[in-house]
């Protein structure tokens, strides 16, 4: 049997959310905070610096920072931008980190403050966690809302691996207003038995860098540009094996109907039409959740197709903050 045949067995119709969720790769490299402390600026401060005149209004003004995780002590490096009343937090995926939003930060930094941020294992952030779950990258986005959102509406935005993140994040912030999970969530159950969990990881424990070129070989379509294919495929494979499979383990123990029912906030999932997603079963899981599809892309919507995937955000966030009474 062959590795492909083995990743499909692993990965395939029987195990979606795993394949789904977990295959994205690495961005551009997120420039390094300069300090370990929680934050390291205000944006206030930043511009106050400024000699009068020189602000680019144009430009919202970016400020970086480190936040301590309750899981494991972990420094999760995040930028900032903007300086809006509701603040966005968005969320990587697997093997990804905060430069996959890179797209939409100027576009709603405008109006939002927008935060990105690289989990445990990820970018600029530390490594040394031996708890690669759901739970405790919830644990990491919570760290990083209270150090760089105000105090006012958060609205998380979960890719990928992201989608199950900020499901669990989301208790723990309890200014949270609504939900925006992005090419994820196609299916959603009780976790497998964990004798079953070991055997579909077996053959990524036998050939990682195999498996994971086509996990993620998969997830392009035909228009998909090929420098950005180039891009995700080797940074993807330039991750560490072993916390990449510590998190797809993580993946498979994820318990979507208990993290559902701690949840009472309204969602919006936007997948791509390239691989079908559950919505019926989804929403008699949480009754909350309203489906888009975006046409013509694969996994990386934002940064496939930006211009059409902002112009849904955009309406999914004026949705949401409707009905959270919002202006």
């Amino acid at each position: 049997m062959t590795v492909t045949v083995r990743t499909r067995a692993l990965l395939g119709v029987t195990c979606p959310l795993l394949l789904i969720l977990s295959a994205c790769g690495g961005g551009d490299t997120p420039p390094a905070p300069a300090s370990s402390e929680a934050a390291l600026t205000d944006a206030s401060q930043r511009s106050a610096d400024l000699a009068p005149g020189v602000a680019d209004a144009a430009a919202p003004t970016k400020v970086e920072g480190r936040a301590l995780s309750s899981a494991e002590g972990q420094e999760i490096a995040w930028s900032r931008s903007g300086a809006g009343e509701v603040t966005l937090v968005f969320v990587h995926g697997w093997q990804c980190d905060g430069s996959y939003w890179r797209e939409q930060i100027d576009t709603f930094a405008d109006d939002y403050r927008v935060v990105t941020l690289d989990l445990a294992g990820h970018g600029a952030s530390t490594a040394s966690r031996q708890d690669w779950s759901m739970d405790a990258f919830g644990a990491d986005v919570a760290a990083v809302a209270e150090a760089a959102a105000g105090e006012g509406p958060v609205v998380l935005i979960g890719h990928s691996m992201g989608g199950p993140v900020i499901l669990q994040a989301a208790r723990r912030i309890d200014r949270t207003v609504g939900l925006i999970a992005v090419d994820t969530l196609r299916g959603a159950g009780n976790p497998p038995p964990e004798p079953e969990i070991q055997a579909q990881l077996a053959p990524v424990r036998a050939d990682y860098n195999e498996v994971a070129a086509n996990l993620v070989d998969g997830m392009f379509v035909e228009t998909t540009p090929m420098d950005l294919r180039q891009e995700i495929r080797t940074a993807m494979l330039a991750g560490d094996p072993d916390i990449g499979i510590a998190m797809m383990a993580g993946l498979r123990r994820m318990n979507y109907p208990a993290a559902f029912s701690a949840l009472d906030v309204p969602m919006v999932v936007i997948n791509s039409n390239y691989r079908p997603t559950a919505v019926d079963p989804l929403q008699t899981l949480y009754p909350r959740m309203r489906f888009v599809e975006i046409q013509g892309t694969g996994h990386f919507p934002m940064l496939e197709a930006p211009e059409q995937f902002n112009a849904l955000l955009s309406q999914a966030l004026e949705q949401l903050l409707r009905e959270a009474d919002m202006p």
